[in-house]
């Protein structure tokens, strides 16, 4: 949808759906900064409110009546006010790009294009620099929207090709606000909102690129090229100009092109970019699959670089799914400490050992690491790539440590998961039995393993009923005599599914000798019977 039609839907929904002193006390909110994590999408946007606790306050773009919010209230709140105000605050932000003429949009030189566009854009870059060197606190959703709408509206413009205009446009804008922003001294202030701002334009600006490279235009390609490469001869490249540029040469993957453009790199007299270049010179070796000459360029700078820095290698690795020279470079750049377990670095080497390690390997590194914070998603992918072996080696490892660790909500709800997926059906009764005070409060997690075993070992569940049964009898309370009797229910139905009614029949006129004092309780026994 459009912004202007979008920003009077939502004065009209304010206008005529909300109450007067709603619309005040969201207002109060919306002012007094309650409104967090932010994302908007196509046809959504959603955010976090805080109030006496923090609600969830999605609205549907596409028609504002459908917008809710998890609170009491639930519809047409006080915090859907504030998250109202929030995205009409976003929207009247984003600047609109508005070309002055378009005729050079037809011409195929794209130096003439860039020049033109320079001037043309000038209007919208001030924009854009005043929302991005303002105080105030601007989320990555945020600055998302605003690039978002900035490709967008480029989409609305003819061009006789557009990737390549796009990519220029992205480029300009970029060259344009670095220029303001170091003309007036505010880059380094905002430096971190102007790097987040550069990186999405240019993760958003991705594809064109790849698609550029892809179609191989030669003479556009060898230009863009050129004018990026120019950024090697300033005294010290700007950071977005490096991650422009690496991204650039990496949509390459024709090997020959590849090693030229490391070569060219390499043979630029520029001490004061030396560093960088070597870097983006070895990365370009490995993309062209020349592991040995990456690895020897690295080795001059090793005392140069920290070993964060590797990231962009080692995901180059995991991308040709080449592991054994994963596995090597871990033990070259870190002889004595592995990567820490959360980071970048750290997920690559747990990667590859689940590929490459000895089973020693990934049960004291890569599974002792997931027992700190263990999640059943996380299980399912690390699992996945072991054989029936290692699996049951894997599971006979992490099912005591987990187990010992239930207390923990996070915890009892992976267990479970795994106990479930891998019908350890005898284990998950054992621990409910063992290790769970309060049997009779169920989670969704325990729920399904239980709705599993009744399919598939229904016997497995009667000493776990037997024992519910007995726990909620001595709770002495209607209402729990009320629930011993729908869990006698469900003994019944599995003795009759195990065509053992007289077992049942024998255990049910035991209950009655044995609390033939609880009055309350023998009634809902009767019950059972009619």
């Amino acid at each position: 949808m459009e912004k202007k039609q979008l920003l009077t839907n939502i004065e009209y929904f304010l206008e005529n759906y909300f109450q007067s002193r709603i619309i005040e006390r969201g207002k109060s909110y919306f002012y007094n900064g309650n409104v967090s994590d932010t994302y908007l999408l196509n046809d959504s946007f959603s955010a976090t409110v805080e109030g006496t606790t923090y609600y969830e306050v999605t609205i549907a773009l596409n028609d504002l009546k459908q917008s809710h919010c998890n609170c009491p209230y639930e519809k047409n709140c006080k915090h859907m006010v504030a998250v109202l105000l929030e995205l009409e605050k976003i929207l009247q932000e984003t600047a609109s790009l508005s070309l002055v003429s378009t005729t050079y949009l037809q011409i195929d030189h794209p130096e003439i294009v860039r020049k033109h566009l320079i001037d043309d854009i000038q209007p919208y870059v001030d924009k854009i620099y005043q929302l991005l060197s303002k105080n105030g606190h601007y989320s990555n959703d945020h600055l998302k929207y605003i690039v978002k709408q900035f490709f967008e509206e480029l989409d609305q413009i003819e061009a006789k090709k557009a990737a390549q205009f796009k990519i220029i446009s992205f480029t300009v804008l970029m060259d344009e606000i670095i220029k303001k922003a170091t003309d007036y001294d505010t880059y380094r202030f905002r430096q971190n909102r102007f790097l987040a701002f550069f990186n999405e334009l240019i993760q958003q600006g991705y594809p064109f690129l790849k698609q550029e490279v892809v179609e191989a235009n030669v003479p556009f390609y060898e230009w863009y090229t050129s004018l990026l490469l120019d950024q090697t001869n300033k005294k010290e490249i700007e950071a977005p100009y490096e991650k422009l540029i690496s991204t650039w040469l990496l949509c390459e993957e024709r090997e020959n092109v590849l090693i030229i453009h490391a070569k060219q790199l390499l043979s630029l007299n520029n001490k004061n970019n030396q560093i960088y270049l070597t870097k983006l010179a070895s990365l370009l070796y490995l993309q062209a699959n020349d592991g040995a000459s990456s690895l020897t360029l690295l080795k001059q700078l090793k005392s140069k670089l920290h070993n964060s820095e590797l990231v962009d290698h080692f995901l180059i690795m995991e991308r040709k799914k080449d592991f054994v020279m994963m596995k090597h470079w871990f033990d070259l750049f870190f002889p004595h400490e592995k990567p820490k377990q959360g980071t970048m670095l750290g997920k690559l080497f747990e990667e590859m050992l689940i590929e490459t390690g000895s089973e020693e390997e990934k049960l004291t590194i890569v599974w002792k690491n997931w027992l700190e914070h263990p999640q059943f998603g996380s299980y399912k992918s690390r699992i996945k790539k072991s054989d029936p072996l290692e699996k049951r080696k894997i599971l006979k490892y992490i099912i005591p440590k987990l187990r010992a660790d239930l207390y923990r909500p996070q915890t009892e709800a992976t267990y479970y998961n795994i106990v479930t997926e891998e019908e350890l059906f005898e284990e998950g009764i054992h621990s409910l039995l063992t290790h769970k005070k309060d049997v009779y409060v169920i989670s969704p997690e325990i729920e399904k393993m239980l709705k599993v075993i009744i399919k598939k070992q229904p016997q497995l569940l009667l000493p776990f009923y037997h024992q519910l049964v007995e726990r909620l009898v001595q709770k002495k309370s209607r209402v729990h005599y009320e629930e011993a009797a729908a869990f006698i229910k469900k003994l019944k139905i599995i003795y009759e599914k195990l065509n053992n009614t007289h077992t049942f029949n024998l255990y049910k006129n035991g209950l009655k000798q044995r609390f033939k004092t609880f009055r309350a309780f023998i009634q809902e026994l009767n019950k059972i019977d009619k």
